[in-house]
């Protein structure tokens, strides 16, 4: 907000100052969920004391323009002004689903579970309800719970994506208190999650991780390198799972936590950072006295560094080393000239789990006195040229080359486009 003069017309300056914010918030200027800038701001720009700006957001408050939350500000509320804007006007059946979106994830691959989710909404309908998906964009976690503040009078439901748990405490205790509908999709469920009592939907990585584990021990391997980023040790179920699995076999997993001394800060891209981390703990793994026979990689991503270290090296694939990324992610796709990854992969069922969420969800709103409700979903190893196991529906390993929309962010968005009539974007 730019600094104003204020004309007052020999009338009080708090009058002016309401009537200049309404004149903002009826031509849209300011945009519904908004928050104002803090009082000691407001007063050096608008060139007032603190009573004054508080008599003018107490006229706006009561004409409906405005929510005051203590303790966290004041909030732009057009859609009382603008009543054609609201999404339930016209639509008494509506149920209105939100879905919050980070705005600064960095991969694709972070937002496939939430366009999954989106498209899920749009697909189900019944013959009373109709649901719709409010996407709740926001860039940080006190934007995003001003905006829960600001639709919680129209929300049915909530179903919160993958990346935000870390940083969602307090949206999490305000849903929770408000005893909005909640479900938690994740690939994976954080640790400092499991206690609070909500609903969740997730792919059991643990589980994933130690089918491999096995699979490689089946084959015979017992030189087996792990590449994962050490600062994530004890609190992620892929590390867990797998080095679970080799401990029973009276194994112990290779990891090159010394190569990532010198990564830490190189690049400001995350994808940069994991295909550098699974070049440079590869070269160390491949250095070894006794080499590793088989590796895997906690992503995607991480395993590209990897194979091209390995093929740099002149190590054959599988023959020589068996190599597994995990995810299936479609980031990786861009290290290929011909879009297709040749790694094999754990895949975790971002569909299936978006279409378990919604059902989960609206059996909570239905029942809202059941207990808690907790769904893991199983992975799939995916065999390509990297690996000499075949996949369970084919008759020899697959090369990479199938199809794959679950994965294929452009089609996904292609259905939503043009099926969302009351405003994807928040």
């Amino acid at each position: 907000m730019k600094s104003a003069k204020i004309q007052t017309n020999g009338g009080p300056k708090y009058l002016a100052i309401a009537n200049d914010f309404r004149i903002g918030i009826k031509s849209l200027k300011y945009k519904g969920g908004d928050l104002f800038p803090d009082d000691r701001t407001l007063c050096r720009k608008l060139g007032c004391s603190r009573p004054t700006i508080h008599k003018a957001f107490d006229i706006l408050e009561r004409e409906g323009h405005v929510r005051i939350i203590q303790g966290s500000g004041v909030y732009v509320d057009n859609a009382g002004i603008k009543e054609e804007t609201h999404p339930k006007i016209g639509h008494e059946n509506l149920s209105i689903i939100g879905v919050p979106g980070g705005e600064t994830w960095e991969t694709h691959s972070e937002k496939l579970t939430e366009h999954h989710i989106v498209n899920t909404i749009l697909a189900n309908k019944d013959e009373n309800t109709k649901y719709e998906p409010l996407r709740i964009a926001y860039i940080n976690p006190s934007e995003l719970k001003a905006k829960l503040i600001y639709y919680r009078d129209i929300l049915d439901g909530l179903i919160i994506v993958p990346a935000q748990y870390g940083l969602l405490s307090d949206s999490v205790q305000y849903v929770l208190k408000r005893k909005i509908p909640t479900i938690f999709a994740g690939l994976q469920i954080p640790y400092q999650l499991k206690n609070i009592s909500v609903d969740r939907v997730y792919a059991d990585e643990f589980r994933g991780a130690y089918e491999l584990g096995r699979y490689f021990i089946e084959r015979g391997h017992t030189e087996i390198g792990f590449i994962h980023d050490y600062r994530s040790h004890g609190k992620d179920p892929r590390i867990d799972g797998f080095t679970t699995a080799l401990k029973e076999a009276g194994l112990k997993a290779l990891m090159p936590l010394d190569a990532l001394k010198g990564l830490n800060g190189t690049h400001s891209k995350t994808y940069l950072f994991l295909q550098q981390l699974g070049t440079d703990c590869t070269k160390k793994l491949m250095n070894r006295k006794k080499r590793p026979t088989a590796i895997m990689c906690i992503n995607d991503l991480s395993a590209v560094g990897a194979f091209e270290e390995l093929t740099r090296m002149g190590i054959s694939m599988p023959d020589e080393v068996e190599l597994f990324g995990f995810s299936n992610d479609i980031e990786s796709r861009r290290f290929f000239s011909n879009g297709i990854n040749p790694i094999s992969t754990v895949a975790v069922p971002r569909k299936t789990l978006a279409e378990e969420s919604f059902k989960l969800l609206l059996k909570r709103m239905n029942n809202p006195g059941i207990p808690v409700q907790v769904v893991a979903l199983p992975t799939t190893i995916i065999h390509r040229e990297t690996s000499k196991g075949r996949n369970a529906s084919a008759s020899k390993s697959v090369k990479g080359s199938m199809p794959d929309p679950e994965n294929d962010i452009e089609l996904i968005n292609k259905q939503i486009i043009g099926k969302v009539d009351l405003g994807w974007q928040v």
